[in-house]
């Protein structure tokens, strides 16, 4: 689909210095439009000059977009294609389009504030709000005044593109149709009306303790601040009316847990999918690798779902080496189900091709902070509405898919429409230590120009506790102890950096 807008694209990205592009999945976008760029700045002579950098939120989602526009291309990577993310990097001297992660570019713009060289950004997967992309914004808004020359393109699948756009002066904005099969949607009453699964308050737990860890964890959190969400998640609950639904579902209904994920629910619905459904590839998203360890523990003990002739188990996971990592998109031997437990990394950052079912917890992983008490927390948080839908199109990618949300539809309509960014909703510290070697005069008034601006309060606290261990002195400016920290940012910029970038 990005090809036929190809001409429009090319003829806007001239025209303005900065563009926001939203398509959806599968569009092309992330891997065609780079390719365009390039090659028409080749067919008009300015080849040589084009030197192109796509950030990718994740190193696993940097790696396999380059792998796949090099082959796109009958290329090996580190010839026209290269990428580069922490420890590790392909690329040659004639490499002209560099996928990195937003971390990479952050490094070397610490190191050179200019970006000299560089043509084209790509901003990709924006929607996901993280410290290093609302950061990265910050820095390039910026850039933007003394690089005339530079052009920004900002692409999501799923994004609220006024609001980039007005953060940009009113940048235009193009969205690129795309093409997704039919994807039917399954919410908790309608699998368990289904399956015949019952729900009861035992079965809800895991045989590794995790509701009990959960409410330990939820005891940490401030009372007095509780989260909005989970508030008009309950409140839905409690004013839902399941009457259409038989009496065995409307009792599960009323013992289900929301606090639990219930690895016993997951593993009915997977065994319904593996006995009655049609072939193709099951993605399972979870919290986090705790999570996904204990459950895969748990399948391989089943007699079905443990049995490698039949299910192949794998995990997908930012913290997995590389060579496990690539399995996820090899198929299938046949008459094998694959089944991927992963994180919401596999929302938008990669494409697993051969997915037809999904199932979708509803939650993810975050770090909340309560900056009136300065009080951070890692928990399992509600995902957003815009989240749920990038996860249930996973399954529309190369035939009509089927969706399990393992929560009840008035729990969707209760989510919010995007999630909370990383900004407002962690704390400071080390960004502010990042933002000082930028040489800026007041941490403040920089976070104050970003997208969505954090708390005051949760600035200062982070100001304060930098001065209380040593790493600012009272004016704000980096002490000796606080800059091993910068300097251990730049040295491996500079390890990369003179070879990374030497053609960018």
């Amino acid at each position: 689909p990005a090809y036929k807008e190809k001409e429009r694209l090319l003829a806007a990205i001239a025209r303005n210095q900065v563009i926001v592009i939203s398509g959806e999945t599968g569009c092309g976008k992330t891997t065609q439009l780079p390719q365009f760029v390039l090659e028409s700045e080749i067919e008009s002579g300015r080849g040589a000059f084009c030197n192109i950098i796509c950030t990718q939120p994740r190193r696993i989602s940097a790696m396999a977009v380059a792998e796949r526009v090099s082959t796109e291309r009958g290329e090996n990577l580190g010839e026209s294609v290269g990428y580069k993310v922490r420890l590790e990097g392909i690329r040659g001297k004639d490499t002209h389009l560099l996928f990195c992660t937003s971390g990479i570019l952050l490094r070397r713009l610490l190191s050179d504030r200019n970006l000299n060289g560089v043509s084209h950004v790509f901003v990709d997967e924006i929607h996901e709000r993280g410290m290093n992309e609302d950061f990265l914004l910050i820095v390039l808004k910026d850039l933007l005044s003394r690089r005339r020359d530079l052009r920004l393109i900002l692409m999501s699948a799923t994004l609220n593109a006024e609001l980039f756009s007005s953060y940009f002066g009113g940048a235009p904005t193009i969205h690129i149709p795309g093409f997704t099969h039919p994807v039917r949607a399954h919410f908790l009453e309608d699998i368990l009306e289904r399956t015949g699964y019952k729900m009861t308050a035992s079965n809800q737990l895991d045989d590794y303790g995790q509701d009990k860890v959960w409410k330990t964890q939820r005891q940490l959190l401030p009372r007095k601040r509780k989260n909005q969400i989970t508030t008009l998640v309950e409140d839905a609950l409690q004013n839902s009316n399941f009457e259409t639904y038989g009496s065995r579902t409307r009792d599960s209904l009323a013992n289900w847990n929301p606090d639990c994920i219930g690895f016993n629910l997951i593993e009915a619905v997977l065994c319904h999918i593996c006995r009655k459904e049609r072939a193709g590839a099951v993605l399972v998203f979870m919290t986090g690798w705790d999570d996904i360890s204990s459950l895969k523990d748990q399948l391989k003990a089943h007699p079905l779902l443990g049995d490698p002739n039949r299910v192949l188990l794998l995990a997908c996971h930012g913290s997995m080496a590389t060579s496990e990592q690539r399995l996820i998109f090899d198929k299938a031997p046949p008459n094998v189900r694959k089944v991927v437990l992963a994180t919401n990394m596999a929302e938008a950052s990669i494409t697993i091709n051969d997915i037809v079912f999904v199932m979708d917890c509803g939650k993810a992983k975050e770090t909340t902070y309560d900056a009136l008490n300065n009080t951070p927390c890692l928990l399992p948080s509600w995902i957003s509405k815009a989240s749920s839908r990038q996860r249930r199109g996973r399954a529309g990618r190369v035939q009509p898919g089927e969706c399990y949300h393992l929560y009840p539809r008035c729990v969707y309509d209760a989510f919010a429409e995007y999630q909370l960014p990383e900004l407002l909703r962690t704390p400071l510290n080390s960004l502010c230590l990042q933002i000082k070697s930028l040489q800026v005069d007041s941490i403040g008034e920089f976070l104050s120009a970003a997208l969505q601006p954090p708390e005051p309060r949760a600035v200062q606290n982070a100001v304060e506790f930098l001065k209380m261990i040593g790493s600012l002195d009272e004016n704000e400016n980096l002490t000796d102890l606080g800059m091993p920290y910068i300097l251990i940012s730049s040295k491996r910029y500079r390890n990369v950096g003179t070879e990374t970038y030497s053609t960018l």
